[in-house]
Order: C-alpha cells, then sequence, then structure tokens
C-alpha cells in the first residue's frame, strides 16, 4: 500500500498457473530468437585462438589481459543470455525473457560482424 502513496506502481507478480517445463511448451518464435544465441558457440574458436582482438592490443600486459577477457566476453555473453532469457520467459516474465533474447541476438549480430571486418 505505501507504494501507491508514492505514487510508484506494483512490480506484477508472474500469473501462477503458468507452467512452461517442456521445450514444446515456449512459443517457435521466441526458441527461433533464443537460438540466435547459441550461433557464437560454432565461432568461440575464432574468439580464443583465431588471433581476433576486436578491441585492439596494449603495452601492459595485464590490460591486454582484460582485453582478452573482454573480447571473449563477446561470445560467451550471448550463450548465457540465451539461458536467462528463457528462464525468465519460463518464470512468466515474458518481456523482459524476450527483451534478453533480442539483446543477445543483436550481441550474436555484432560477433559476425566482428568477424566479416
Amino acid at each position: 500500500h505505501s507504494f501507491f502513496r508514492l505514487g510508484i506502481p506494483e512490480i506484477p507478480t508472474p500469473h501462477p498457473l503458468k507452467k512452461l517445463t517442456d521445450v514444446s511448451d515456449f512459443p517457435k518464435w521466441l526458441l527461433a530468437l533464443a537460438g540466435t544465441n547459441l550461433i557464437p558457440i560454432l565461432l568461440c574458436p575464432f574468439f580464443l585462438f583465431g588471433g581476433l582482438q576486436p578491441f585492439g592490443q596494449s603495452e601492459v600486459w595485464i590490460l591486454n589481459f582484460l582485453l582478452y577477457l573482454l573480447s571473449n566476453l563477446l561470445w560467451v555473453a550471448p550463450l548465457l543470455l540465451f539461458f536467462v532469457g528463457l528462464q525468465l520467459y519460463r518464470r512468466c516474465f515474458e518481456v523482459p525473457g524476450i527483451i534478453v533474447n533480442a539483446i543477445g541476438a543483436l550481441l550474436t549480430i555484432v560477433d559476425i560482424w566482428l568477424l566479416c571486418i
């Protein structure tokens, strides 16, 4: 009740009856959107061993190592967003789940673009 006094709306709670336990329970379009987040698994050898350095190099070894970790985050992040997005959707947070999967798809496009340039 105190939220309404301050003018802040309450956060909606998920619907308790909707249960998504099987992959066939998810909409096909969501699985297609989330499936694009798995493409970077095929691209990971280029990031790990292909010498891809989208952020350049540095003279300082610790900064060079951090840039290496940041470049590998480009293929790890979409994979993590795949699981997070589907988990959010499964827990009835549909819109945040769709947004997370869309961000992962955008990161996948960035990965492919970096490999092409």
